[in-house]
């Protein structure tokens, strides 16, 4: 791959000190984010970053704000210790780890210690059966994301049988399972389920509907493959993919599409979102920036109940509704996961990201 990377590195703490330039000496309240240095984490702290200077600006708030960041791997052990420096360094409520390894690993720390885990990345549908209280997941689920995988295979391709391509890891191997069962489900044909290898283009042929399940990575690798046999099909992505980057860099000339975020959701002025955004970020938002914004905004505009009343009664609240400013009200079911979220299909061309109507 030879193309020029066009996007900037990854600087969670220039993002942490421009907020601190704001300090007034009001009581400060430290909120902790953490992932892996990739693409999506440039969302994660920008999106934050965001809410926080327009909570920031607000002459009637009640306290300073201190975003502390930690570095966590796909190691379980990079991941609990980074929570754990987190909440050493007086973090009172986290917002990250974006990937299901670290976020699942980081949740049994915050659980033990009674912290709000703000989970604006984490589609995994583990990340919230695992019974704890203080967990709210500000996306999408797997499942749901694979039924809108295959409804856009079959508007693209009525009556086309399907393949899926996997990567042989823990989020390929759980995406492909449920998009095999979203399948069975809706009475669909699954031709062959193909693991990502070297050899993958000997399983297609070259008009094949693919659904793709696996990382941002597998997915770059994957097109590169296709690109040398002239595949003339439609490849399917989940959001994972949907990094801002990744339209200038993946193959052309092949039929690129994808499912994640709805750009509007909860009724999100996208075009305003957008222009602020991209002063932090001197980038377009991507699959995870409008729900590490929107976590940061339920989580700012309710620190004086989990200051005076710990988070089980914040969490409880959240779950009965919540209104935030200029947004219809967002809700959560019993065990944490964000209703009404709403998914976008999108086709991959000329560099951008380009909503299907």
């Amino acid at each position: 791959m030879n193309k020029k990377i066009v996007v900037k590195p990854v600087e969670p703490l220039e993002v942490a000190k421009r907020i601190l330039q704001h300090k007034t000496g009001r009581e400060v309240f430290r909120i902790g984010i953490s992932a892996n240095l990739g693409g999506h984490t440039r969302e994660l702290y920008s999106g934050l970053g965001l809410a926080v200077e327009e909570y920031l600006n607000k002459k009637e708030r009640e306290y300073d704000i201190e975003v502390l960041w930690e570095q966590s791997s796909f190691a379980h052990d990079s991941t609990t210790r980074a929570a754990n420096q987190l909440i050493n360094r007086g973090a009172e409520a986290v917002i990250g780890h974006l990937s299901a390894n670290q976020s699942l690993a980081a949740a049994t720390v915050y659980a033990d210690i009674g912290v709000p885990f703000f989970a604006p990345g984490t589609t995994h549908p583990e990340l919230t059966k695992l019974g704890y209280d203080n967990i709210l997941r500000v996306c999408g689920r797997d499942e749901d994301m694979a039924d809108e995988m295959i409804n856009l295979a079959q508007m693209l391709a009525p009556g086309h049988t399907v393949k899926i391509i996997y990567q042989e890891n823990n989020y390929g191997k759980q995406l492909s399972t449920l998009l095999r069962k979203s399948l069975k489900e809706k009475g669909l044909h699954l031709e062959k389920e193909i693991v990502a290898n070297d050899l993958v283009s000997s399983d297609l042929t070259l008009d094949d509907t693919i659904l793709f399940a696996g990382t941002y990575e597998g997915a770059l690798l994957l097109t590169e493959k296709l690109k040398t046999i002239n595949f003339q099909g439609r490849l399917i992505f989940g959001d994972d993919i949907f990094v801002v980057d990744f339209p200038f860099i993946v193959s052309e000339g092949l039929q690129l599409y994808t499912v994640s975020t709805k750009k509007e959701l909860y009724g999100l002025n996208y075009d305003k979102f957008s222009m602020k955004y991209r002063e932090i970020a001197s980038l377009d938002p991507a699959a995870y920036s409008v729900t590490s914004y929107l976590a940061a905004k339920i989580l700012l505009s309710n620190i004086s109940t989990l200051k005076k009343h710990g988070y089980k009664k914040l969490l409880n609240e959240l779950k009965n509704g919540i209104l935030i400013e200029n947004l219809k009200e967002l809700s959560f079911s019993p065990n944490g996961d964000i209703l009404d979220f709403s998914w976008e299909k999108y086709e991959i061309r000329d560099g951008k990201f380009l909503k299907i109507e």
